[in-house]
């Protein structure tokens, strides 16, 4: 719920982003012609079984991904260590450089992709490490996995 409302207290959009957030939404096919301008900084939040097609972005004619659809926005990863490591690993660049390139055989295109992230997860597969409420019974090599799956280079 907190991510949720991380884009409640961010200031308000310029007109200028209004614009080139709209433009991006657009292209992706996600604009609904009554409401024209896009005056509210983006939330997504992709589930954990998305491709890293699209949270990146791309297809025969590339389209933007999740990174770009969160732009000027909050890019949410819940459950982080469930998404699998070649979807992390390629949100390295993007978060570095604040755009993503695709390049196909036909063309190459770069989208606009600033955004913050949030990640959750939970201190073991069930949840329960740690807490009060009840016992946790993952063993150590459990809870090791869990958190391995996520790349130690991947966010520095």
């Amino acid at each position: 719920m907190l991510a949720e409302r991380m884009t409640t207290i961010l200031p308000d959009l310029t007109f200028e982003e209004a614009l080139e957030i709209t433009k991006i939404h657009s292209i992706a096919g996600e604009i609904d012609s009554k409401f024209g301008l896009i005056t509210k900084r983006p939330f997504r939040g992709p589930h954990h079984t998305s491709s890293p097609i699209s949270i990146i972005g791309g297809g025969r004619i590339p389209k933007p991904g999740e990174i770009s659809l969160a732009h000027f926005g909050v890019l949410f990863l819940d459950e982080l260590p469930e998404f699998r490591k070649t979807t992390l690993e390629v949100l390295r660049g993007p978060l570095e450089e604040g755009k993503v390139t695709i390049s196909r055989i036909n063309s190459t295109l770069t989208y606009p992709s600033n955004f913050m992230l949030i990640a959750s997860m939970n201190p073991c597969p069930c949840g329960y490490y740690g807490t009060d409420d009840d016992k946790c019974h993952c063993s150590e090599r459990a809870i090791s996995n869990y958190i391995g799956q996520i790349s130690r280079t991947t966010f520095r």
